[in-house]
């Protein structure tokens, strides 16, 4: 009995032990709201172990751009919360009262950036790592005894963004691509890719859903001379309904906030290579 019973002291000296580790190791950890999917996915791979984020905004799963935290819950954040923005415009947008909270840092006091412009900024292999740079700033100032560590983060990131953009160069440079993507020109060309844009006139009747024919017999012919046609979100609406189930088209996706972003680039780059080894799509009449 005395055994059974020193079994169970056992046991629960053990649970407190792991409660109260797992207690500490919370208490360490910064819970960081951000603005954008954009910084999310920044803050998560710079703030490694060391961040819990949570992104007022997010994708849905059309890739489409949308609020996860309503403006009147964000009244209802604690006024010590670790708040990141773009700039204050940013969060002007989302009526987040950013004088309210002690720690609500932003990036930049304007954004450089045309905030139409975006996502094609940070597609850019070529500008994202400077906005990371940014991201380390901002977490040192709330925990500088890990700067060492946000450190070695943004290396490994940056080195890492770097061999994948390598990689991709090597399978895809020189590719012919139909580009219909909006904002993914940068990220194609980044790898070497030779991009064909469709005239601004044809952009605009595709987009207002006329001159359809020409559109689809475009593709076909796209097809036929191992042009590969690429498409992204923010591709207008009419083109991507049009051409959404086409197999000819390759659609590029979109990260999630929570996702290694250079394993996501990885992946793109992949599967926009193994779509151009396939054969051209014929039509039946003429398949050989």
């Amino acid at each position: 009995m005395l055994r059974m019973l020193s079994k169970k002291i056992l046991m629960i000296v053990c649970l407190v032990l792991l409660l109260a580790g797992r207690a500490g190791a919370d208490a360490g950890i910064l819970n960081v709201t951000v603005t954008s999917p954009w910084l999310a996915i920044l803050v998560n791979f710079i703030g490694g172990v060391n961040v819990r984020v949570t992104s007022i905004q997010d994708w849905n799963d059309d890739g489409e751009l949308v609020r996860r935290i309503r403006a009147r819950n964000l009244q209802s954040l604690p006024a010590d919360s670790l708040i990141m923005a773009f700039d204050n415009s940013d969060s002007k947008i989302l009526g987040l009262p950013f004088e309210q909270y002690n720690n609500y840092r932003v990036l930049y006091n304007q954004m450089p950036l045309d905030d139409n412009k975006l996502d094609a900024y940070m597609s850019d292999p070529s500008v994202i790592p400077f906005i990371a740079q940014r991201v380390l700033t901002v977490l040192a100032g709330w925990d500088s005894p890990s700067y060492p560590y946000y450190q070695r983060r943004l290396a490994e990131f940056q080195a890492r963004l770097y061999s994948t953009t390598l990689a991709g160069r090597q399978v895809l440079k020189g590719q012919r691509i139909y580009d219909l993507t909006g904002h993914s020109g940068a990220f194609l060309q980044a790898v070497g890719c030779r991009l064909t844009r469709p005239s601004n006139e044809d952009w605009a009747e595709w987009s207002a859903w006329k001159e359809i024919g020409r559109l689809t017999g475009m593709v076909s012919r796209m097809a036929e001379e191992k042009m590969v046609v690429v498409m992204d979100h923010s591709t207008p609406k009419a083109i991507r309904s049009i051409l959404g189930s086409n197999p000819a088209v390759f659609m590029i996706t979109r990260p999630r906030s929570n996702q290694d972003y250079p394993a996501f680039l990885h992946d793109q780059y992949i599967s926009l290579w193994s779509r151009t080894t396939l054969r051209p799509l014929l039509p039946a009449g003429r398949r050989q």
